[in-house]
């Protein structure tokens, strides 16, 4: 437990979790305990003149401090990002305790982070090297409708489309409210019969959906069928092929990529390049669409050149080019030499810098 000082300037209140509930002086009740803090919470704090909290103490680097090594304007960003996390934890836990937000509801804190990042695309990388896996299913939600819009952008699709498969990202994992936070947090491997359980989740998802006013037929079926995949393997209906509609597939890859490169309550996140290789595998096994797939690893290629780069040789140097036919191993200028990663097997990655703010760790 950690007692905070609050005042105006507080921002780093935003995403810690209440480990007492508040009382106002007057012996009004304000906030339960576990509930996660947003800017909103801060002003209703000050507004009853309490000036002291008791927070649960961090298992991971908080993200408002991981944020302060970015540049003013991605600052903001991310802020408005640690906002989303704390108010997506408030309304998804409000879905399934008591009265059903409405769309509106859901969308008003997303909707400003959704454009934000889609006029400002390199700022979404720096998501996807956030450390800790504490709250993994609200940043997944974020993350997954920030993907999913960027892939409907990046494939020409309309604004209106855009801004649709943003919410049905937003939306894809909604049924897991419905899952016991054992299960969603058990760091050894499911036994059968909970992954079994694991694989309600869609289904879960949809009866919740159907609920909330304002839910269209795209955000329904896209947490209905993210998990379908186009050999017949995917789950709850083993759908093959254009038997699940391309909206879903989109998500489907999406939800993949952010899993991947996102660090997790039973083992730490792979890199973005390793990411990006994994769903070129699973175009060959023919469980993704390459029409997705593939554009969007070369859009995110294309983010990463020119970043510099630490070898663990000690080598520094320059990403020149990235084969997408083999992610990990790009070729790098070092000086006026070049190094290719394919040829030289033992060479590795440390860490890519996004910035000269920024590095990240592969």
């Amino acid at each position: 437990m950690e007692t905070i000082q609050l005042n105006a300037s507080k921002k780093t209140v935003t995403g810690r979790i209440l480990a007492k509930e508040i009382i106002s002086p007057n012996g009004q009740f304000l906030l339960r305990k576990g509930m996660a803090l947003s800017k909103w919470h801060l002003e209703i704090l000050l507004n009853h003149d309490i000036r002291e909290i008791e927070v649960e103490k961090l298992s991971s680097p908080d993200l408002v401090d991981q944020f302060r090594t970015f540049s003013r304007e991605k600052e903001e960003v991310m802020r408005l990002y640690a906002d989303n996390v704390a108010e997506v934890k408030r309304l998804f836990e409000a879905a399934v305790t008591r009265e059903t937000p409405s769309v509106q509801d859901f969308m008003k804190p997303f909707t400003g982070l959704l454009h934000k990042v889609l006029t400002r695309t390199n700022i979404f990388l720096e998501l996807y090297h956030i450390k800790g896996h504490d709250e993994y299913t609200y940043r997944h939600s974020i993350n997954v409708g920030l993907l999913a819009a960027t892939i409907s952008k990046m494939l020409g699709q309309t604004d209106e489309e855009v801004l649709e498969l943003g919410k049905a990202g937003f939306f894809h994992d909604i049924g897991k409210m419905q899952l016991s936070k054992y299960l969603l947090n058990k760091e050894g491997k499911l036994t059968k019969r909970e992954y079994e359980e694991i694989k309600k989740h869609p289904v879960y998802g949809k009866e919740l959906l159907e609920r909330i006013d304002g839910v269209s037929y795209t955000i329904v079926q896209g947490a209905l069928l993210h998990h379908e995949r186009l050999d017949g393997s995917g789950y709850p209906f083993g759908l093959r092929g254009g038997e699940t509609p391309f909206f879903a597939q989109i998500l489907a890859v999406a939800d993949i990529y952010d899993a991947i490169s996102s660090d997790r309550v039973y083992r730490e996140k792979f890199s973005p390049f390793r990411a990006l290789e994994e769903l070129v595998n699973e175009v060959y096994k023919n469980k993704l669409n390459g029409q997705i797939v593939f554009p969007f690893v070369q859009h995110v290629i294309n983010g990463y050149m020119n970043c510099r780069v630490l070898l663990e040789s000690g080598e520094e140097g320059t990403i020149v080019h990235l084969p997408i036919e083999e992610i990990t191993r790009p070729l790098i200028a070092v000086g006026k030499e070049y190094l290719d990663l394919r040829k030289n097997r033992s060479l590795k990655i440390k860490n890519v810098q996004l910035d000269q703010q920024n590095p990240v760790e592969i």
